[in-house]
This record gives structure tokens, sequence and C-alpha cells, in this order.
């Protein structure tokens, strides 16, 4: 999975944001199919375990091969994933944790809460102009 250097930067109303570099892994199709697979698997292996418990099996298995195949479809379209890292907030300072997870579907910017004091950020990941040159 090819990996690139990325300037991350969380921006609030009034004050100057806070940058970091950071690195994005960008998913091949190939590696989409597989991840999605592993996440179906985990959904039939759940609702495989919950068959032998009365009465929850009955809505339990459903929701669980559901929640995965939804979860497996979704993965299919995610276009990478930002390693993790922290940056301060822009108002308060206290780091904030960003990347990991699932991934992303687009590197539009998005909306979020600081961990510690709760106001609103934008989060952007700039892929063109930013980060350290690859060594």
């Amino acid at each position: 999975m090819p990996e690139r250097h990325v300037l991350v930067s969380l921006s609030a109303p009034g004050v100057e944001p806070a940058r970091a570099d950071g690195m994005f892994e960008e998913f091949t199709v190939a590696h989409r199919v597989r991840r999605a697979g592993v996440v179906m698997l985990c959904g039939i292996g759940v609702a495989a375990m919950l068959i032998p418990i009365p009465i929850v099996h009955l809505l339990g298995i459903p929701l669980a091969l559901a929640i995965g195949a939804i979860t497996a479809v979704r993965q299919l379209s995610m276009i990478g994933r930002l390693k993790p890292l922290r940056i301060p907030c822009p108002k308060c300072g206290e780091p904030n944790r960003v990347g990991g997870g699932l991934g992303y579907r687009s590197l539009a910017p998005r909306e979020r809460i600081c961990d510690s004091c709760r106001r609103g950020l934008t989060l952007t990941i700039d892929v063109d102009g930013g980060g350290v040159a690859p060594k």
C-alpha cells in the first residue's frame, strides 16, 4: 500500500490552525476487497457464536450479518487511512487524537469536536501541498 506524507491541520474560527505532518496510507482495490472480506468474516463469526444462545439468537444473528455486510460494503468505498497522530487544539492547546480507524471515504475537510474543550474543529488533510519530503 502506498503511503504519502500529508499536512494535517485542525482549525477553529478566530485562531491560527494547528498543523502536523502525517502519513496517509492509500488503499488499493485488492486491499479494500481483503478488508471487506475480513469484516464480513467477523460478522459471520459473531453470528455463529450467537447460535447456541436462546432468545438472543433470534435477533442477534440477523443483526450481526446485516452489520457485517453494511460495514463490508463501506470498506469497499474507503480510499485510505491516516496514521494515528496527535495535534493540539487551536483553542485550548490540549492534544487531540486523529487518524486510525477504518479509513476515510474522501479527503474533504470534516468537522470534529475537541477531545478536551468540546469546541467544534475542522480537520483538513492536505495531500498536495504539505508534509515533509519522503526519505
